[in-house]
């Protein structure tokens, strides 16, 4: 200090300034000129608090970042709570810039924090947001210390559970460090990086590099560490990697088969069994693996050590392990060879159901093999998945199920047993089951069996078609599918149609499955529907529900339109000809009209077809008139005739050209004729003149001789005949009167209340007028004679300039009127023109046996087609197709697409 000087701030609490000491001789001491020694005492910590830690870690002295580190590192570790504290302190940021500092301790401490706060997911999402990943890769080098690489594999690990990152580490080619920190010593590091590869092989890509790099061996090596996460973690690997199939090639070279089938045989290892049969699981798909391991008798041993094993978990695994196996026809064989279905049928009377479930799973997928049908038959395998099928784990019944499904596929002998075993009454009730594809399950087994006429008679009888309705409403398309389809299975059979008809809510499900969205269900309920139209009950009740309009509507869209939708719509048409005549204006030769077949006219876009009694019930309007034809007709009875008889019936055969059975038969049934009719015993003259009347234009022909005695034989027969049958005809009249009466009240009765058809008598004595008539002629002469016929009934000819004010409306209002209804009886009908005589004409004709179309074109016009050959001089021409006039010239043939056929069709 300058002597006189004032004292500094720094110096005023001193009172008085230090005086000089004095030396012995009285003399003052000289001041020391040596520096000032700024030493700092070295200074023990007492840490506290973990703030105080963080703080710190921005010291610039080692040791403090050694001890801030450490203390952080207990702290960090105690729980996931505490994890977040320090991140919230900010000490992330600060733990990853020391992981770049020089000093090794320093940078080791400073890894081991910064990779436990990487376990807390919050933390991790803000890591992603920080470029620290290269820098942590970098750390996996010899030169680092073994803590270092531990933690710094510790913090890929937990990074690498996320997708988002898994892809940037993979970039950074991490997989070559990492498989060298395998074969380290210590198990941390290993099981460390082992999962890091496990969480790197949910990339594809990256099992193709670790093969490349070659990782798989050094993998494979650690199979049987004595550390069961170590085992595990391989095990996950290999599972991974053998779903290349080049990985399976190198695993098979290394011999890494042998390993995985020696390490299941180990007792001491059971606990990570199941890890490793899910990794053999994809090895055993490879055919060449699998016949490998037969080769060497590991598949053998595999077999056994499933029966054999004690662990629940370890034979459901092996039991999958084999079922995905078997997926393959190749590998089903070399299963079968070593009896695989034995050990499945075993494997279901365990007492756990997870074993049992994976058992019935390997038995379903087995049972695409003819012959391991057979095998699981012959181990009692149907038994014992009957009994499965009963349980009360509903997984359990559903495979079990699944597997019975495909037993019975196209096996008769394993339908009989399980028939045998009781097991439809089963079947029956899974329809009703709490899983949707139980149902579907049982649904495809039921119509396995419904091959075998003896079993589907069975499953009928014990109440089948009650039971479907369950599937039907199922929200599980899969189970509508399969009911639609046992539908079109069993709904050949009579008994089944019967009990359609008494579960009234079967059609209404089944036509509403028509709007559903799924291909395969639009696709079976067509089918279904195309099967059950074949009786004409079923056919108006799928064209009262609507069916009709949204097959229309399917086959008008390209992406739901198919053979299937076609050909239901065809099949309802057809069995409901009143129908296709509304919808398509045209009926063919083979379309034979019957009673209850009506004309309600075209149908307009987006209408709905209207069925007789819906139209009987509507109050009289202005618009044209339903023509309906209901003219019951009584069969003839087939009497055994006396060699006389049948001479005579032989010569009227020969000579008509007509065939006997042929003629009674004629008329054939058709779904408009929705009222039943009974045969009436018809005898003597009557018989025959039935038989005369019911040639068939398709068959007449004129006679080709006509010697007297022939004539004088059949004269004298029928004159005969007549004379024995007068007798019977007047016995008869009487109980044919009754029995006609009975049939009408009984056919009423089956129609809705609000209209009741009545029978046409004006149209059954057109048809005993017109029989007669026509009776051995040619068929062009039959069609014109009809022709005439028609046209003197509908008021006679018309010529082209007279149609317009032919005043045929006034008639038909005015019976509509006297009939109170819009439904008038064509035989009422007095006045007609193209439409209404064409209707007549083509109902008579298939009456008769001429067949003949019927066509609807514009502005009320019809037509009738018919196919007549031509002959000129004993020399028969081809068939042409004609239009028959009942109109302008009643008779005549108009050759049809010629000009006169224009202007018979298309108003001028």
């Amino acid at each position: 200090m300058v002597k006189g000087a004032k004292p500094t701030s720094s110096a005023a609490p001193a009172k008085t300034a230090a005086p000089a000491t004095a030396g012995k001789g009285g003399k003052p001491r000289q001041q020391d000129e040596k520096a000032i020694d700024e030493t700092f005492e070295p200074l023990k910590l007492d840490i506290k608090g973990a703030q105080t830690a963080v703080v710190c870690l921005q010291s610039t002295e080692d040791s403090v970042l050694i001890r801030a580190c450490d203390a952080l590192f207990k702290y960090a570790e105690k729980s996931d709570a505490n994890k977040l504290m320090l991140h919230e302190m900010g000490a992330t940021d600060t733990l990853f810039t020391l992981t770049h500092h020089e000093n090794q301790i320093v940078q080791r401490n400073a890894t081991m924090v910064f990779g436990l706060l990487s376990a807390h997911p919050d933390i991790r999402r803000h890591l992603r947001k920080i470029d620290c990943i290269p820098h942590m890769i970098s750390l996996l080098t010899p030169e680092n210390e073994p803590l270092t690489n531990e933690f710094a594999v510790y913090w890929l690990r937990y990074m690498c559970s996320d997708y988002s990152t898994k892809s940037q580490v993979l970039s950074l080619n991490v997989l070559q460090p990492l498989i060298r920190l395998i074969s380290e010593a210590d198990p941390d590091i290993k099981f460390n990086s082992l999962s890091t590869i496990d969480h790197i092989l949910d990339d594809f890509h990256a099992r193709s590099l670790v093969r490349e790099l070659n990782g798989i061996e050094p993998i494979l090596n650690n199979l049987k560490s004595e550390f069961p996460q170590i085992t595990e973690t391989v095990c996950n690997c290999l599972q991974k990697l053998a779903t290349d199939p080049f990985n399976r090639a190198v695993i098979r070279d290394i011999g890494g088969l042998d390993k995985m089938i020696d390490f299941i045989g180990i007792d001491e290892t059971k606990d990570v069994h199941v890890h490793c049969l899910n990794a053999l699981a994809n090895l055993l798909e490879d055919t060449e693996c699998l016949d490998l391991i037969q080769s060497n008798g590991g598949l053998k041993r595999l077999m056994q050590f499933v029966q054999d094993s004690v662990v629940p978990a370890v034979q459901a695994a092996a039991a999958k392990a084999i079922g995905r196996a078997a997926r393959k026809p190749q590998n089903r064989k070399i299963f079968a060879e070593q009896d695989a279905e034995r050990a499945m049928v075993f494997l279901l009377l365990s007492e756990n159901d997870d074993v049992r479930i994976a058992a019935c799973q390997a038995l379903a997928v087995m049972a695409e093999s003819m012959l391991s049908r057979e095998t699981i038959r012959n181990n009692d395998g149907i038994l014992t998945l009957v009994q499965m099928m009963q349980k009360e784990n509903p997984r359990l019944r559903e495979f079990s199920t699944l597997a019975m499904s495909n037993l019975t596929q196209s096996n008769p002998n394993n339908i009989r047993e399980l028939q045998d075993q009781a097991g439809l009454d089963v079947l029956i009730g899974l329809l009703n089951d709490e899983k949707d594809t139980t149902k579907a399950y049982a649904c495809v087994t039921l119509a396995n069996c419904s091959t075998d006429q003896v079993v589907r008679n069975n499953i009928l009888e014990k109440g089948l078609i009650k039971n479907l309705l369950a599937p039907l409403q199922a929200s599980y398309e899969l189970a509508q599918a399969k009911a639609a389809m046992i539908l079109s299975a069993f709904g050949i059979d009579q008994k089944a149609r019967e009990d359609i008809l008494k579960n009234q809510a079967i059609i209404p499900h089944l036509v509403s499955l028509l709007k559903s969205n799924h291909d395969e269900v639009r696709r079976n309920t067509c089918f279904a529907i195309t099967v059950l139209c074949v009786e004409q009950t079923i056919a108006i009740e799928i064209l009262r529900n609507g069916a009709l309009e949204i097959i229309r509507d399917l086959n008008t869209s390209e992406s739901r339109k198919s053979k299937f939708t076609e050909m239901a719509l065809q099949k309802i048409l057809d069995s409901h000809l009143s129908a296709k005549y509304s919808y398509l204006g045209q009926l063919e030769n083979n379309n034979i009209t019957t009673d209850g077949f009506y004309d309600m006219g075209p149908v307009r876009e987006g209408g709905k077809f209207l069925t007789i009694e819906e139209l009987g019930t509507e109050e009289v309007n202005d618009r044209r008139p339903i023509l309906l034809v209901y003219a019951p007709e009584k069969k003839t009875k087939i009497v055994i005739a006396t060699p006389t008889e049948t001479e005579s019936v032989t010569s009227w055969s020969a000579t008509t050209g007509g065939s006997y059975g042929d003629d009674i038969y004629r008329v054939p049934s058709s779904s408009d004729d929705i009222l039943s009719t009974s045969a009436t015993p018809v005898k003597g003259s009557e018989s025959k003149e039935k038989l005369s009347t019911g040639v068939s234009g398709r068959n007449a022909k004129t006679p080709k001789s006509s010697s007297k005695e022939k004539e004088g034989k059949i004269s004298v027969d029928q004159s005969s005949r007549s004379k024995k049958d007068k007798t019977s005809d007047k016995r008869d009249s009487s109980e044919d009167k009754k029995h006609s009466e009975r049939e009408s009240s009984e056919a009423n009765a089956d129609l809705k209340a609000g209209y009741k058809q009545t029978i046409d008598q004006d149209f059954q004595m057109y048809l005993d007028e017109i029989r007669p008539q026509i009776s051995k002629v040619p068929l062009s002469e039959q069609i014109s004679t009809l022709a005439r016929f028609v046209s003197e009934k509908m008021g006679g000819t018309i010529s082209s300039d007279d149609v317009s004010t032919f005043g045929y409306e006034v008639a038909m209002n005015q019976l509509k009127a006297e009939l109170h209804s819009n439904v008038v009886p064509i035989g009422r009908v007095r006045k007609g023109i193209h439409a209404q005589r064409a209707f007549l004409f083509k109902s008579l004709a298939d009456r008769i046996g001429i067949p003949c179309t019927l066509t609807r074109g514009n502005y009320n016009r019809a037509w009738n087609e018919v196919v007549v050959g031509e002959s000129s001089g004993g020399v028969r021409y081809p068939a042409k197709t004609w239009i028959v006039d009942l109109l302008h010239e009643p008779g005549r043939l108009i050759l049809a697409n010629s000009s006169d056929a224009r202007s018979y069709t298309i108003l001028n």
